[in-house]
């Protein structure tokens, strides 16, 4: 419901950059270190489950990369309508599927290459182990998860939208066993106010998702830490220029099959 909420207010603040961009043949958003990383796996001809994927512009730079066969999966009608329309409208052949990612199909178990998973997922997830279950069960026999996410560390930090906040100081616990429970706008790209739809958003420390990954039979190849602010949240932190970690980069490999 809060998701369905904001599409319409985010479609407004962006939709048209990104119709833009994508017109033009191999646009590709993914930049820098994580498309350096992801070129190193190899995409070419790869299937590639993306979960959470919002209005889908990181699968179909994905596909315009290179991969092959490619599904999103996203809880919001609004956010998989708008990606379907995009990908008809650019030729950019991928598919968006709306349900909760929990309750993906059985039929796409042992498909994928990769199962992507960016920035803005990991905290919506009220059980991290039944999430990194089920991307397990998408993967095939050599099938990797390639994770970009915002570092937990910058959970303990002011937000963007609180103006005269430290952007230093540490203000939120890094060990925090509930969710917030919020009501506030979700519309980090405009910045409309308004009061929205409940949402719960669950802090996991770095060594919750590293032990809810290694339980589920995946073997972490790669991890890597930056200073780069990748939620479009904290971007007050990164121009503090202090050397703090704000994002992360985990690459981990399926051996359970």
């Amino acid at each position: 419901l809060a998701w369905n909420e904001v599409m319409p207010r985010h479609q407004k603040a962006i939709k048209n950059k990104w119709d833009r961009a994508f017109s033009k043949p191999g646009f590709t958003c993914i930049k820098g270190v994580e498309s350096n990383l992801l070129n190193s796996v190899g995409l070419s001809g790869k299937k590639i489950a993306h979960l959470l994927c919002n209005n889908g512009v990181e699968l179909l730079s994905l596909k315009n990369m290179g991969a092959s066969e490619c599904v999103g999966f996203d809880i919001s009608d609004e956010a998989i309508k708008e990606a379907k329309t995009r990908a008809l409208k650019c030729d950019i052949h991928c598919h968006f599927l709306c349900t909760d990612v929990y309750e993906i199909s059985q039929q796409y178990h042992n498909k994928f290459d990769i199962v992507y998973i960016s920035v803005g997922t990991l905290g919506w997830m009220p059980d991290l182990a039944l999430f990194f279950q089920k991307a397990s069960a998408l993967l095939n026999d050599s099938g990797i998860v390639f994770i970009h996410e915002m570092h937990p560390f910058a959970e303990m930090l002011s937000t963007d939208d609180l103006n005269d906040a430290d952007p230093l100081k540490i203000i939120e616990p890094y060990f925090k066993k509930n969710p917030y429970i919020e009501n506030k706008s979700l519309d980090y790209l405009g910045q409309s106010q308004y009061e929205a739809h409940t949402q719960y958003w669950f802090i996991w420390t770095l060594s919750d998702i590293i032990m809810s990954i290694i339980s589920n039979c995946l073997t972490i190849r790669h991890f890597s830490e930056y200073k780069q602010d990748v939620s479009a949240t904290h971007k007050k932190n990164e121009k503090a220029n202090i050397d703090i970690p704000l994002s992360y980069i985990i690459i981990a490999k399926n051996h359970n099959k």
